[in-house]
């Protein structure tokens, strides 16, 4: 395992005047680049059976655009991902009004001021062990578009030899909070982002899914049964949108974009260990069978976003553009709008209290 580790100089001096690109290598070629900026994933780049690497996360062509980009590529999202309805946080009989960063009446992904483009320290990337771990944090100010509490995040990746990319993210807050952390990066495991990704198949373990009002704030939970948002077994994206051509809620997200309330029949002690007899909460494979992505997580609901709203001629690597449904994005987070009152759990953070949240990746070739 090697890192190599990189200071640039920001195009942004009113944000910072450097940033760190960090890159984490295996042995056969396997490699995952972060990214100070928003603590982000910057590329994953995985060795095809004739040895060329081929990056399976959308990455833009030039390092300014994590500065600030409507797809929150790669980025974690802090200090809560998701919508915020009316931007109304209520926290022991205290409603904070947050800032109105969709549309002047949803709270998005934090606020204007969120963490997915900010620079965080590089606090450490060592290997152990042949494990490479990189750590990053940031502290968001109390009142920061109107979230209460000083608050201190550290966003953990951990890369092992067998392709598992382990995402932890930690945080405490000297008032109680609100915090459901996630990550957004975009997969394509074609690596060719000029196509389609509703190509790929995709396997979820949830009996229910959460409806979206046409402003993507929930409208009620539905079972699956009997609706293109039945992927307990695994389907072809695009053939599920063609066998229900007059769902509302595929008309209305353009393709997928919503929140599915994951089963957690795992029966592991370690998302890094699964037991033999488990199933990752999500697996996607790309259109060939070669390449698998699963994923587990301790988050109660994980949104797929099938990139209907993308919009078109973003320049990414390797010469590539976007174009709607160009990647897939899972999004492992809390109930959607938990805040908002729609009798979903909801967990406030106490002062002092520890909250974390545990993504794992794995990376898996078929011959």
């Amino acid at each position: 395992m090697i890192i190599e580790k990189n200071t640039n100089k920001s195009p942004f001096f009113d944000i910072c005047k450097e940033y760190n690109t960090v890159k984490l290598t295996c042995n056969d070629g396997f490699s995952v680049i972060l990214c100070s900026v928003g603590a982000s994933i910057r590329q994953i780049l995985f060795p095809t059976s004739d040895g060329v690497l081929k990056n399976i996360a959308l990455a833009f062509d030039q390092d300014s655009a994590y500065f600030g980009n409507s797809l929150y590529a790669g980025a974690t999202l802090a200090p809560c991902a998701g919508r915020i309805s009316q931007g109304k946080l209520p926290i022991n009989g205290t409603v904070y009004s947050l800032s109105l960063n969709e549309n002047n009446t949803n709270t998005l992904h934090g606020g204007f001021h969120n963490a997915s483009f900010k620079n965080w320290g590089l606090v450490s990337a060592e290997v152990n062990n042949d494990i490479a771990v990189v750590v990053f944090k940031i502290v968001l100010e109390d009142g920061l578009d109107g979230f209460p509490g000083n608050r201190e995040i550290k966003a953990v990746y951990t890369l092992q030899k067998n392709h598992t990319l382990t995402l932890r993210y930690e945080a405490v807050s000297d008032k109680d909070t609100y915090f459901n952390i996630s990550n957004h990066t975009y997969f394509n495991l074609t690596g060719d982002f000029s196509k389609s990704a509703l190509d790929h198949k995709l396997q979820i373990q949830a009996d229910r899914y959460i409806l979206n009002t046409p402003e993507f704030t929930p409208e009620g939970i539905s079972k699956v049964d009997g609706t293109p948002f039945d992927l307990r077994q695994p389907a072809v994206l695009q053939e599920q949108i063609k066998a229900y051509p007059n769902d509302i809620q595929i008309k209305r997200n353009r393709g997928y974009n919503h929140e599915y309330i994951l089963n957690h029949n795992i029966s592991a002690t370690s998302l890094t260990a699964p037991a033999t007899d488990s199933k990752p909460d999500l697996s996607c494979t790309s259109p060939d069978g070669s390449l698998e992505l699963q994923i587990s997580s301790d988050s109660p609901c994980v949104v797929v976003y099938s990139g209907g709203y993308f919009e078109t001629g973003i320049e990414l690597k390797e010469g590539q553009t976007t174009s709607p449904d160009c990647a897939l994005a899972f999004e492992f987070q809390d109930y959607l709008d938990a805040p908002g009152g729609h009798g979903f759990p909801y967990n406030i953070v106490h002062a002092g209290e520890p909250w974390t949240r545990e993504i794992c990746y794995r990376f898996l070739k078929h011959s």
